[in-house]
């Protein structure tokens, strides 16, 4: 395996391929450190901590630690591979999504941008599942979410699912991006990216 990454590394192309697919992990680790405004990142840390035997403790593994930390890439690359499996079924089922994917490589595109629009769509309602969350969660009787009534909590809101979507569309371009100009394979570079990350902390 060693002497198979020296012989790509040698090859120009690869090389590139390959440094740049680097910098796009690196891009998504960097997001994985920024959380969003207005949520208190200690007590939700201290509140995933009792949390880590259920089905949040796995979703924070698939993101790379973002979800127990409520960064800008906390939804991670989910709400992509929810509409993508979405997408396939219903190709299945509706006759014209099924002629687009017939269409050779025009017909792919509308299905790719479909698939994008979904992602979008799903990354702003598992935004909003996750900010009620958050809102509802507590430590000691503290709250996570600093606003939780009046203006403020309604713009703090909007800001906090905002980018929680934001984050999805970017993971999601960065994945193109690898598919594009790196190694290929994006989503699931990203995704392996995130589990590894965090395999420290699970040791």
């Amino acid at each position: 395996m060693l002497q198979t990454l020296r012989n790509a590394w040698k090859i120009e192309e690869l090389r590139k391929k390959i440094l740049f697919t680097l910098v796009i992990i690196l891009l998504y680790r960097l997001g994985n450190a920024i959380p969003v405004p207005d949520v208190n990142i200690a007590l939700l840390n201290a509140y995933f901590a009792q949390q880590q035997s259920t089905i949040l403790g796995l979703l924070d593994v698939m993101s790379g630690g973002a979800f127990s930390n409520a960064t800008i890439f906390a939804l991670s690359i989910q709400p992509y591979i929810n509409a993508s499996i979405i997408m396939q079924l219903l190709t299945v089922a509706i006759p014209p999504l099924e002629r687009l994917s017939r269409d050779g490589e025009l017909g792919r595109k509308k299905i790719t941008a479909i698939t994008r629009y979904l992602t979008v769509g799903l990354g702003l309602l598992q935004g909003t599942g996750y900010y009620f969350y958050l809102r509802a969660s507590n430590f000691e009787g503290t709250n996570v979410v600093k606003y939780t009534e009046g203006g403020a909590q309604v713009f703090s809101a909007i800001v906090i699912i905002l980018t929680f979507t934001a984050g999805t569309a970017l993971l999601m371009w960065l994945g193109e991006q690898i598919n594009k100009r790196g190694v290929g394979n994006g989503i699931s570079i990203i995704l392996f990216a995130g589990i590894v990350a965090n395999m420290p902390t699970l040791l």
